[in-house]
Order: C-alpha cells, then structure tokens, then sequence
C-alpha cells in the first residue's frame, strides 16, 4: 500500500510538472513577443511602449532581422551633426548685418541663419538662406548655392528684386559662410583650395540633403557658385560631379577663377583631363567672366583653360564666357551673379 501510494505521488508531482512546465514555457514566449513589440514600437513618436505593452490586438511576431535593422537616416548627416544644428533669423551680430539691414530693412526677417558642424572638416559652417518673397511648400523651387558666404551676404536683398519684379523665376539663395571670429582669408583657403573634396562632401552630402528636408527644392536645377579662389573650386566641383558631386548641380558661375591655384600640386587642367579620361559627357550650363579690368596675364589664363575646354567637345556641356567692361577682380561679382540670374531662370516674357 506504502508502495502504491509512493508511486502515484510520483505520478502526481511529475502531472504537476508537466503542466507547470506548459504554463511557464507559453508565459515566456509570451513575454518574448511582448518584448519584441515593445522593441518595434519604442521608434514611433505615436505609440508609448506602456500602450504597446498593454494592447495585445498590436502585438506581431518580428523576425530577428527586423530587429537589428536600423531606421533609414535621412541625409548623410552624422548624430552629432545634426545635433548641433541651430536655425534662427540673422543674428544683428553678423559683421554685415547693419550693412544689409540698410540696403533692406526688411531682410533681418527673410534671410535665416543656419549654424551646422561637419565632422569630416571637423568645423561649424554659417550659412544663410533666404527664401522667395511668395515661398509656397507646395512649389517646388531652385536653388542657388553661393560659396563665400561671409562676402555674400549683401547678394540676398541685393538680387531679391529680380524676382519681385518677375525678371526671374523665385529662387532659393544659400551663401555658406563661417562665424565672425574666423580668418576668412585661411580658412576658405582651407576649403577651397587645400582639401576641396572634403568641402564639396559636405555640401553635397550634408547641407544640401537637409535644405531638402525643410525647404521645397528642385533638385534638378541647383546653381553652384564660385568667384576667385571660389571660381577655383568651382571648376574643381564641375569636373568631379561624376564622383563627388553627384550631378547635384546643373549649372554653374565661375567668376574669375584662378588658375594658378593647384592642389597638391595638381593644376585643373589635370582634373579636367582626369575627368575627361573619364568620360566625354559633362551635362552642365556654364557662365564664366572675368572683369575687363583685370591683370591681362590673370585674364589670358582664364581664357587659354576656357579655350581649350570648347575644344573638347563635351556632350552635354553648354559653355558661355563673358569679360565685363569696367569691372576689376573685386567688383565683378556684382554684375557676374546678376546676369547668372537672368541667364539660368530668366522668366519667359508672356
């Protein structure tokens, strides 16, 4: 009798287990897919991991591959690049600021003033955006991008009438500049001349990819700009559009580009040959000047490159030169821009 009784104790305690085991195993898969869910949803702003958790309708099995990959990132921004990003009207502490508030009182309000560090550079960027004077989200807008933008910042109320008078199309301007305290005279060297990839990188791949996040852009008819050691660069930008830059840009304003200028010694008629080995297609409209009043052996290179750049006969490559009577290298960019306006969004008469 002891003896049955031992056995169907035994029997009873293992039934127990048994069931135990089920309740426990069916609780921790239960547990599992709660926290995968909560997993999946902690991304949302919409849904709190507290509703996740409590509404079983919203629970779903996620495979482990879902779980492990990460949510597409918008541009090509770093965490902490878009971190340090900061928008605000014109500081009154730009060192041009009264200059511009007189020629348009009105443009302390338009032009924003956008502060962003690049990690790659490993330096903050000023730059300053002045939407059209109708800007409508649900248009769709050119954009003209202006390098030296601390120089630049009279060109924003300075060409704002060619698109109230309808001469042009409405524009988005951008000029990238730096702070106030910077050497601007070494540091644009820095970027225009001595490491100018890393330059066109961050316009390319970083400013212009969040200007899209926030503004309405066409992206199939962006200006680039560039005067002297910027026109430099410019040429620079032109003949790596097909590694670099992407073919972001469809048109292009090189004023007064100097040619002597080299990077690691490498001239740009060895980029332009380099790029040329490439392939004989550049797509592009291209408005060169250079001011009458210049150094005639300054103007006889910039002629002698733009020559020999006709010669090539690039498909795709709409090439224009003009030497602007009465103007010296630091005035013609006035003129220069001006006409890059009229030329690239001229409005059709009607």
């Amino acid at each position: 009798m002891k003896k049955e009784l031992t056995i169907l104790t035994t029997f009873s305690i293992a039934i127990i287990l048994v069931v135990t085991g089920c309740q426990h195993s069916s609780a921790s898969k239960n547990d599992s897919t709660v926290t995968q869910s909560v997993t999946s949803y902690s991304s949302s702003e919409d849904t709190s991991i507290e509703e996740a958790t409590t509404s079983e309708t919203s629970v779903k099995e996620i495979t482990t591959e879902e779980l492990t990959k990460e949510a597409p990132t918008p541009t090509g921004l770093l965490p902490e690049e878009r971190a340090s990003i900061t928008m605000g009207k014109l500081s009154p502490e730009h060192m041009y600021y009264n200059e511009v508030t007189t020629l348009d009182p009105a443009c302390a309000d338009y032009i924003n003033e956008l502060s962003i560090y690049d990690a790659e550079i490993d330096d903050t960027f000023v730059v300053h955006i002045s939407l059209p004077p109708d800007y409508n989200e649900a248009s769709s807008y050119p954009m003209v991008v202006m390098t030296d933008g601390v120089w630049r910042l009279s060109d924003h109320p300075e060409l704002r009438p060619l698109m109230t008078s309808d001469q042009i199309q409405d524009v988005i301007l951008v000029s990238i500049g730096y702070p106030n305290t910077y050497n601007y005279d070494v540091i644009r060297k820095r970027d225009l001349q001595t490491n100018p990839d890393s330059f066109l990188h961050f316009i390319v791949d970083n400013l212009i990819p969040y200007l899209e996040e926030i503004y309405s852009v066409n992206p199939e008819n962006m200006t680039l700009t560039g005067h002297s050691l910027g026109g430099y660069w410019a040429y620079y930008a032109l003949f790596h559009n097909d590694t670099i830059g992407k073919n972001t840009f469809a048109n292009y304003y090189i004023g007064s580009p100097s040619m002597w200028a080299n990077t690691d010694g490498k001239f740009m008629s060895t980029y332009e040959e380099e790029y040329y080995n490439r392939t004989q297609t550049l797509n592009a409209n291209v408005y060169v000047t250079v001011g009458a009043d210049e150094d005639k052996n300054f103007i006889s290179s910039i002629e002698d490159f733009y020559n020999d750049l006709q010669e090539r006969n690039y498909s795709g490559l709409n090439l224009t030169y003009e030497k602007i009577e009465g103007y010296d290298h630091n005035t013609v960019f006035k003129p220069s821009i001006k006409n890059t306006l009229l030329m690239f969004y001229k409005k059709d008469s009607e």
